[in-house]
C-alpha cells in the first residue's frame, strides 16, 4: 500500500507568506508612530546671499602694480589672503617672515 504524500509548491507558498509578512510590517508601523509635539521651526539661508557680482576694476600701470604686489609680499600674501579672508596690508613683510623655513635660518 503505498501513502500519497503531500508537497506543498512554491506558488502555493507564496501568497500566504507575502500576506503574512504584509500584515506583520503593517502592525509595526502603526505601533512605532508617535504624534510630532510641536512643530518645527524651519529657516533656510541662501548660500547666494553673500554672492557680489563682477565689477570692473580701474586699469593702472602694470609696472605700479607689479611693485605694489612686490612691496606687499609677492604671491605669498595673496595666497594667504584667500585662505584667512583678511585683506593684505600694504606693508612691507620683515625679512625674519622666512627664517623658519628648512629647519633654520639664512646664513
Amino acid at each position: 500500500m503505498t501513502i500519497p504524500t503531500r508537497s506543498l509548491s512554491f506558488g502555493k507558498l507564496l501568497p500566504w507568506t507575502m500576506a503574512l509578512l504584509a500584515g506583520s510590517a503593517m502592525a509595526q508601523t502603526a505601533a512605532e508612530q508617535k504624534p510630532l509635539a510641536t512643530p518645527a521651526q524651519l529657516s533656510y539661508t541662501s548660500p547666494l546671499r553673500g554672492y557680489q557680482t563682477y565689477t570692473d576694476q580701474p586699469v593702472q600701470s602694470w609696472r605700479e602694480v607689479n611693485d605694489t604686489v612686490g612691496r606687499i609680499g609677492g604671491w605669498r600674501t595673496y595666497a594667504k589672503e584667500a585662505r584667512t579672508a583678511e585683506p593684505a596690508n600694504d606693508t612691507v613683510p620683515s625679512s625674519a617672515a622666512h627664517e623658519g623655513h628648512h629647519g633654520g635660518s639664512k646664513r
